[in-house]
């Protein structure tokens, strides 16, 4: 789970500024929110609003910022432009940036920080994080490495430590480092390394999943949940099905399907997604065939006869609710943490709704859902606790500001929609007076 993330000049965040998924004791609906993450309560639901440019977007991509430097073990091709430093204030320009991040995996509570400049890292540090001390696993200050031999693990000794020193490049991550190569020497770390690469999950606008034709194949619960959802939404679709097709050294018919062909034959039971003309098309090799396999979705007409539509002819909103099954699927079964940008995009504000209605009534739910809105239809305390609203608001140095609903006093029966609509709570555009712009 995520417990909270900072970030310190970078895009448009100028001074440390905090998201967070603590509960507050001005909250106390939804208790099948709460979970329980060593030291601390945490909510397993969040929505960030903002009015455009306000900056809600640039924590998810600090986010994303992050989980990149992790994964590709390094600061460099990692698509910020002079680190992203918060431009607007000069003296910013010659310093550090800075992310912060405190998650919990397999029971610890993880605290993670990193300072970097001009693809160097300054300093980097990961703590154990308890109720009233912190424990520090390692700590790194330019070349200069620190280890707790104590908790980090035997296999970390005096000799490798030393040439931690020389093997650690100025750009390159003490975390992935350890966590990626020497996961049995320091298995702590190593769990801190697979939060980031295996359980945290970030949705982009342009985001596709990629593999829902395998998963509706071979998950009968997959399948169950996405044929049960989908005609309560109103889509038009009774039922998706998925349409094989078996490729064979006779029909390689391009460059791209050879390629296909050769790379499912050199990795039996892996599937490998690819978009074709709007069609996602997942190719596996199973049961001794390489097979190809597409999403067919099932209308029925007046008559009651079964249609089969190819889902390329869905609309854009359909495709992208149904690209969204897996992400409600895994929150609802797994304890993966899901961070999406823009949840709404290319779907009607009702079935938005009661998707995430969905999530937030489900009472065996394992995994996290945060994400950035401008739907107002969600502001329901039906749906939310005030503690799992955030706003974010530019200040008149035009940085970012983060905070919570639950900073006001809101009544339990409170129509907080139309409170934010109203400008109650910030977190909205602030527009001219039309009139006087002569319109």
């Amino acid at each position: 789970m995520l417990l909270r993330l900072i970030a310190e000049n970078i895009l448009s965040f100028k001074d440390a500024t905090e998201f967070n998924t603590f509960t507050s004791s001005k909250s106390q609906s939804h208790d099948n929110h709460r979970i329980e993450c060593g030291h601390a309560t945490v909510l397993r639901m969040s929505a960030i609003y903002g009015a455009n440019g306000a900056g809600k977007s640039n924590l998810l991509l600090v986010l994303n910022f992050l989980q990149s430097m992790v994964q590709n073990e390094t600061l460099h091709n990692i698509g910020f432009y002079d680190n992203g430093v918060f431009k607007l204030d000069l003296e910013c320009k010659n310093k550090p940036s800075g992310i912060a991040i405190e998650f919990c995996y397999n029971e610890n509570v993880f605290y993670y920080h990193i300072e970097f400049s001009n693809k160097e890292i300054i300093s980097e540090t990961l703590l154990l994080s308890h109720k009233h001390h912190d424990v520090e696993l390692f700590s790194r200050k330019g070349a200069e490495i620190s280890i707790t031999h104590k908790y980090i693990g035997k296999g970390i000794s005096e000799q490798f430590k030393d040439a931690l020193q020389r093997l650690v490049r100025h750009d390159m991550l003490l975390l992935s480092f350890l966590g990626k190569y020497y996961p049995n020497e320091s298995p702590i770390v190593a769990d801190a390394y697979q939060w980031f690469v295996g359980k945290l999950r970030i949705v982009l606008p342009d985001y596709a999943y990629g593999f829902v034709p395998h998963l509706l194949d071979t998950n009968e619960e997959f399948a169950k949940l996405m044929n049960d959802t989908l005609p309560e939404l109103n889509t038009g679709i009774h039922q998706l099905k998925v349409k094989k097709k078996i490729i064979t050294d006779k029909n390689l018919t391009d460059e791209q399907t050879k390629y296909l062909y050769k790379w499912a034959k050199e990795h039996p039971d892996e599937p490998k997604s690819v978009f074709i003309a709007d069609d996602e098309i997942n190719i596996i090799y199973e049961d001794g065939n390489v097979i190809a396999k597409s999403l067919v979705a099932v209308h029925k007409n007046i008559d009651g006869a079964e249609i089969d539509i190819l889902f390329p002819n869905e609309s854009d909103g359909t495709r992208r609710l149904i690209e969204y099954m897996p992400l409600l699927y895994n929150i609802i079964q797994k304890d993966y943490v899901y961070v999406v940008d823009e949840i709404e995009r290319s779907l009607h504000p009702i079935m938005i709704k009661d998707i995430i209605s969905k999530i937030s009534e489900s009472k065996t739910a394992k995994g996290q859902l945060i994400f950035t809105t401008h739907e107002s239809c969600l502001l329901d305390q039906s749906i939310f606790r005030p503690d799992e609203i955030w706003f974010a608001q530019k200040d008149v140095e035009q940085a970012t500001q983060l905070y919570p609903l639950s900073d006001f006093n809101i009544h339990k029966t409170a129509n907080i929609e139309n409170g934010y609509l109203d400008g109650r709570y910030g977190g909205i555009p602030f527009l001219s007076n039309l009139k006087d712009l002569n319109w």
